[in-house]
């Protein structure tokens, strides 16, 4: 009888495996057919299906359509069980764009494994300037300061694409004040991060700690600032000019030599003498 009942318990079990994967397969074949709606309502629905697995197709499946109601759903998973699972949970969050749902990411940063900070850095790339707000203002805040260090690794985690928001924190500060900064975008070690910051040189306000932060970049900023100086011949904006010709100096760059010899005969005695002390930076003589 015990062996009976044991049966019996697998082949319930089995039925409820088939019978998931096959919700999910209907549920993908009807997004492919462009019944979206259906789509979604029935993913929803296998959110609480006992196999992870299908929980899992059906979380991408719901990333994939989008919208509102897909937004709320996920949100609704972050107490996900399984791990995998969850992290495809937050992945998606970024994925739908729903905003309601990022002070609840924010939140998980400090307590999150590795995997999870990828998990997040993903999510919150996806959002882009909206949720790497939140995470730079946790960041900086005294409030969370316990929790400085964690923000920190998730602002290295997502990138590049921090630079417009963490470049607002350089403001008013001091070197020492923004050396964690200076270090965040270090460790990127990604050429888009001089690429988005440059622009910033214009800002009276913050080019010096700009120029601070570039030149923490090394190689990485020197092909970005030779392309910025090169377009610079355009605009003619003396002071960018002067402040691009000075990183190449700090960066000692050999291979922007060429790009500051065609500024040496600048109509600018500002701009010549800019020259002259970064080609003496980079050549030494």
């Amino acid at each position: 009888m015990h062996a009976f009942k044991k049966n019996i318990a697998w082949i319930v079990f089995i039925m409820l495996l088939v019978s998931g994967c096959s919700s999910i397969e209907k549920a993908e074949s009807l997004y492919r057919q462009g019944e979206k709606q259906d789509a979604l309502e029935m993913a929803i629905s296998l959110l609480e299906d006992e196999s992870p697995k299908v929980r899992l197709r059906a979380v991408k499946l719901i990333g994939k359509i989008g919208g509102p109601k897909a937004g709320i759903a996920l949100h609704k998973q972050l107490g996900e069980t399984d791990s995998r699972v969850r992290r495809e949970v937050v992945r998606n969050l970024g994925k739908v764009k729903y905003e309601p749902a990022i002070e609840d990411l924010a939140d998980m940063a400090p307590d999150s494994s590795a995997d999870m900070v990828r998990a997040l850095a993903d999510s919150f790339r996806d959002y882009g300037k909206s949720g790497i707000d939140v995470i730079v203002s946790r960041y900086d805040s005294p409030s969370h300061s316990a929790n400085r260090a964690a923000y920190k690794d998730l602002l290295i985690a997502i990138g590049a694409e921090i630079a417009d928001s963490i470049s607002k924190l350089l403001k008013g500060r001091s070197f020492f004040e923004n050396r964690d900064t200076f270090e965040i975008l270090r460790q990127i070690k990604n050429p888009r991060v001089a690429t988005l910051m440059l622009p910033y040189l214009a800002d009276e306000e913050v080019a010096e700690q700009v120029i601070e932060a570039v030149r923490h970049l090394g190689s990485n900023a020197v092909e970005a600032t030779i392309t910025a100086l090169h377009k610079q011949k355009k605009s003619g904006d003396l002071l960018v000019t002067e402040r691009l010709i000075r990183i190449l100096g700090l960066l000692k760059a050999k291979q922007g030599i060429e790009m500051l010899l065609s500024y040496s005969q600048h109509d600018s005695e500002r701009i010549r003498n800019a020259v002259e002390h970064s080609l003496f930076q980079i050549r030494g003589f």
